[in-house]
């Protein structure tokens, strides 16, 4: 029984702290790749690098539990408190992988300067910020859709020696307003508890509505970017992108209550 209780939290984990999220991340050092001109296998690698460091950031971030946490999230806090040294010790694994790969990549392949070493702690930098940025309704958003953003193009240059570019900029800035959107989305189903925890968000601001035609906007921009910079085929993989975040959104949102709540939803569905 406790084997089972103990597979039924992972799924839990696995949807509610994000890490499909994680993984699916190294669909955009893919898709980057391709608008920059590089075939996604030769990224090699790079393609490690995102889900590596974004299983660190979330882990890390879901761990440090807050006050919109306890209403928003229960159950996800009550496992997270339940498992906190297991979920340590699988960020550090993360970290250090990351950091190994990075390591890899500057001084055994010869395909990165020792530059890139200092750049790929950039986002451990922004999350060291990120419970400050949190504070405020547009800078949890802007930290976020930096970091997305930044990791995917640096993580090609990295592995590929892309030389910096404008196209890698444009790149850039179409993930940027593709993961805004993502953290806006997020921000609207939680609206309720963050008001009660007393934080504000662009959504809460907004109010659902508008921030939703925000969210549309700001994913609809993302993708026009991709398809000025790199033609239709990169802006029909990031469709495509969209679609399956949108699955797993769907099925993160069916786990949240914890295994009773899914129960009850089977039951009533007969």
């Amino acid at each position: 029984m406790h084997t089972e209780m103990r597979v039924a939290d992972m799924r839990f984990l696995f949807f509610q702290l994000n890490i499909w999220l994680c993984l699916l991340s190294a669909a955009t050092v893919a898709i980057t790749g391709v608008a920059l001109g590089v075939a996604p296998l030769s990224v090699g690698g790079g393609l490690l690098l995102a889900p590596l460091l974004f299983y660190f950031i979330y882990v890390e971030d879901r761990r440090g539990v807050t006050a919109e946490d306890e209403v928003n999230q229960p159950y996800r806090t009550k496992l997270v408190r339940r498992y906190q040294t297991e979920l340590l010790v699988t960020e550090l694994l993360a970290l250090l992988g990351y950091e190994l790969v990075v390591c890899l990549l500057v001084f055994r392949t010869g395909t990165a300067n020792v530059s890139d070493l200092l750049f790929a702690q950039i986002p451990l930098v922004v999350l060291g910020s990120y419970g400050w940025l949190k504070r405020y309704p547009t800078l949890d958003s802007i930290g976020v859709g930096f970091t997305w953003a930044f990791v995917a193009v640096f993580s090609v240059v990295a592995a590929t020696q892309q030389p910096y570019s404008l196209d890698g900029v444009t790149v850039f800035a179409g993930w940027f307003l593709i993961t805004a959107a993502g953290v806006e989305s997020r921000n609207i189903q939680d609206i309720t508890g963050d008001s009660q925890a007393n934080k504000t968000t662009l959504a809460g601001y907004l109010g659902p509505n508008a921030a939703s035609l925000l969210v549309r906007l700001l994913k609809a921009g993302g993708v026009v970017v991709f398809w000025v910079v790199a033609g239709a085929f990169a802006a029909g993989l990031v469709l495509c992108y969209l679609l399956v975040l949108s699955v797993f959104r769907r099925l993160t949102r069916l786990h949240k209550g914890g295994p009773a709540s899914e129960t009850t939803q089977k039951s009533a569905g007969g």
